[in-house]
C-alpha cells in the first residue's frame, strides 16, 4: 500500500498570461481613445445626444440664488468656528447631457485631515430648486451598454476571418477556433460580448443603486437640519459596485484562465482559444 504523502501542486499561471494581458490593455487604450474622439466629433457638429460616457467636465460658481443661500442659512445655521462654500455645479458628460448640482461644504477652525469637511451635494432643477427624488440612472445605464457594445464591436472585427487587433498582433497572439479554424465575425462578438460582461453587471448594480434615495428624507430642510447636527451620508455604494465588478471578473475570466491553462469562460462557450502566431 502507497502510503506516500502527495505534495500539493502549486498553481501557475499559463505561459501567454502576460502577453495576453499586455495586449489586451493597448488594445483597450486604443480602441477607447478612438471611440472617444470619434463620439466627441460628432457631438460637436451634431445636435443628436450620443449615449456614450466620456471626458466628463464640471464648471462652479460661487453664488447661489438669494432664496436658496436664505434657505441654507435658516436650515443650517454656522457655528463661529464654521465656514461654508455653496456652489451650483454643472457637470456634463459627452453624450450625456448636463446636471446641475447644489453643493454646500462646511468646514470647522482649525482646517485639519481629521476632521473632513461635510459636503452635501443634491441635483437642483433649472430654476435652482433641490430635487431630493430619486433620479433613477437611465443615461448612465444606456452609455455603459452603448460603450460596451461598440468596443464589442470593435475588438470582433479585428479578430475575426484571421484578423488581429493591434495589441495582439504586437504581442504575437492570436484568436482561433479549437479546431484551428479562424473564428467569423458571429463568434467573435459573441466572443467579445462575454468577455465584457462583467462591465454590463457593473453597470446594472449602479443603475440599481441610483433606484434609491441618496439621503435618509426627501425634504430638503429637514436634510439641511440633520447636517446642521452632524450627520455624515454613508457612501458604500461605489465601494459595493467595483467589490461585485471584481468578483465577477475573477469568477469570469481569472479563475478559469488559470484552471483551464489559458482558456477563460468565454472561450469555452464561444469554442475558441489564443494561441501564439
Amino acid at each position: 500500500m502507497d502510503t506516500t504523502l502527495q505534495m500539493p501542486q502549486n498553481v501557475t499561471l499559463p505561459s501567454h498570461f502576460w502577453r495576453r494581458f499586455a495586449a489586451y490593455a493597448a488594445d483597450i487604450i486604443i480602441f477607447q481613445a478612438a471611440i472617444l474622439i470619434a463620439v466627441y466629433y460628432f457631438s460637436t457638429i451634431s445636435p443628436l445626444d450620443f449615449l456614450l460616457n466620456g471626458r466628463t467636465s464640471m464648471q462652479c460658481i460661487e453664488a447661489v440664488p438669494d432664496q436658496l443661500a436664505q434657505r441654507i442659512d435658516a436650515g443650517w445655521p454656522l457655528r463661529p468656528t464654521e465656514t461654508r462654500t455653496s456652489e451650483i455645479c454643472e457637470v456634463s458628460r459627452i453624450g450625456s447631457g448636463k446636471q446641475r448640482y447644489l453643493q454646500i461644504d462646511v468646514a470647522s477652525e482649525p482646517w485639519d485631515y481629521v476632521t473632513p469637511a461635510q459636503v452635501l451635494t443634491i441635483p437642483v432643477d433649472a430654476d435652482s430648486n433641490p430635487v431630493t427624488k430619486t433620479i433613477p440612472g437611465y443615461t448612465s445605464l444606456m452609455s455603459s451598454i452603448a460603450n460596451t457594445a461598440l468596443i464589442a464591436l470593435a475588438f470582433a472585427g479585428f479578430s475575426a476571418n484571421d484578423r488581429r487587433t493591434f495589441g495582439k498582433a504586437v504581442f504575437f497572439l492570436r484568436v482561433r477556433s479549437v479546431d484551428g479554424k479562424d473564428p467569423n465575425f458571429g463568434t467573435a462578438f459573441k466572443r467579445e460580448i462575454l468577455k465584457f460582461s462583467p462591465n454590463l453587471l457593473l453597470s446594472l448594480v449602479v443603475f440599481a443603486i441610483s433606484l434609491f434615495p441618496v439621503y435618509p428624507t426627501e425634504d430638503f430642510d429637514a436634510l439641511l437640519g440633520m447636517f446642521r447636527n452632524g450627520y455624515t451620508p454613508e457612501d458604500n455604494g461605489t465601494a459595493i459596485s467595483y467589490f461585485i465588478w471584481t468578483i465577477a471578473v475573477m469568477a469570469w475570466w481569472g479563475w478559469p484562465f488559470i484552471v483551464w491553462k489559458g482558456q477563460t469562460f468565454y472561450d469555452r462557450i464561444c469554442t475558441c482559444k489564443v494561441v501564439s502566431a
